[in-house]
C-alpha cells in the first residue's frame, strides 16, 4: 500500500502508528503472532508460542521518491523484492510487516502473509481492524472467527424415510 506525502503527518513517522496498532490487534488476531510448524502428514499447523510477528521499518535511499517509481504500482510491481524483506530464517513466521519511509515524506506498507491463515477478505478486514486501532478504539468494529471446525467435513446424510417416487422402475 502506497501513501503519498500528507503535511498532517509532518514529523510523524507512519511505522511508529502501524507498530502500535499491531501490538493491539494482535490481541484480536493472535495466530499471526504464532509460526507455522509442519504435523503429522505435512499438515500445517499454528504453533500459538507468541514469538509475535517481526516488524521491519526502513528508509529508502536517499534518491528514490515515491513519485519516481511510477503512477501504476500494481502487480506485478518491479519494487516488489525491495519493498517486502525476506529475512533468512523466518519461513514459519506468519506476518511480518514492513514499513519503508521515502525521502518525499510517503511511505510504503507492505505484509508478507502465509496465505494458509487468511485469504484476500480476511486480508482487508484485518486491514480495517489495524486502521480502527491505529484512530483509537479498543477493539476492532468486526471480530475475527478462528473457528476451524465450522468448516470441518460434516458427517453423510443417512436415509430416514424411503420415497418410493425415486425407485427405479423397468419394464
Amino acid at each position: 500500500m502506497f501513501f503519498k506525502y500528507n503535511s498532517l503527518m509532518e514529523g510523524k513517522y507512519p511505522a511508529k502508528f502501524i507498530e502500535d496498532g499491531l501490538c493491539k490487534k494482535l490481541v484480536f488476531y493472535y495466530p499471526l503472532a504464532s509460526r507455522l510448524i509442519e504435523g503429522p502428514n505435512k499438515k500445517l499447523m499454528v504453533n500459538c508460542n507468541s514469538e509475535g510477528i517481526m516488524f521491519i521499518e526502513s528508509d529508502a535511499d536517499a534518491n528514490v521518491e515515491l513519485d519516481k517509481l511510477g503512477v501504476s504500482i500494481k502487480p506485478a510491481c518491479p519494487y516488489l523484492d525491495l519493498l517486502l524483506h525476506n529475512v533468512s530464517g523466518s519461513d514459519g513466521i506468519i506476518g511480518c510487516p514492513l514499513v519503508t519511509r521515502f525521502i518525499c515524506g510517503g511511505f510504503v506498507i507492505g505484509f508478507r502473509l502465509n496465505h494458509t491463515m487468511m485469504d484476500a477478505y480476511g486480508f482487508k478486514m484485518f486491514l480495517n481492524a489495524l486502521s480502527e486501532l491505529i484512530q483509537g478504539t479498543s477493539r476492532p468494529s468486526i471480530l475475527p472467527l478462528w473457528k476451524r471446525d465450522l468448516l470441518s467435513a460434516r458427517s453423510l446424510p443417512s436415509i430416514t424415510c424411503i420415497h418410493h417416487e425415486f425407485d427405479e422402475q423397468i419394464g
